[in-house]
């Protein structure tokens, strides 16, 4: 066994390239919830690379990238629980009365879809497994919204 001596300023090296490292996969993170999969694979070189670099292994790993939105009540219609990224971007609806969760088609299934390569039925059951076990909403509906408005545009 080979034993390497490492001065100060290796160690100082060492953490900034680690910090630097975890500073670039949050920013990735960030934009997959801002811009979408789509528009973020595209600055790194495709899904593939995405992938390697935030760290996603399965496409559950891809959901969990969401388990922390902001879950709020919605002042214009009562029945309703918006999950948001941020005070912006509206990712989730979940209507109460329906039982139904309407998620955001571009920033979910589509990227479940071509870059995990599932099948509806497939993505159904994932995103209600990660649905019951995040946000605790359990047997709900769950309908893709091109873009979630008070009016979804259901696919």
């Amino acid at each position: 066994m080979k034993i390497i001596r490492l001065t100060e300023s290796d160690l100082t090296n060492i953490v900034k390239t680690v910090i630097k490292e975890n500073d670039a996969k949050d920013s990735l993170i960030d934009m997959i919830k801002e811009d979408g999969w789509e528009e973020t694979s595209e600055l790194v070189g495709g899904s593939e690379n995405l992938k390697k670099l935030v760290g996603i292994k399965t496409p559950m790993d891809f959901l969990h990238l969401f388990d922390n939105l902001n879950v709020v009540q919605s002042e214009e219609t009562p029945d309703w629980t918006l999950f948001k990224y941020e005070k912006r971007t509206k990712l989730m609806v979940y209507n109460r009365l329906r039982n139904i969760v309407y998620i955001n088609y571009y920033k979910f299934w589509r990227v479940l879809e071509y870059g995990f390569y599932l099948n509806d039925s497939e993505i159904n059951e994932l995103i209600q497994e990660w649905l019951d076990e995040v946000y605790d909403l359990r047997d709900v509906t769950i309908k893709a919204d091109m873009i979630i408005t008070g009016n979804p545009n259901i696919r």
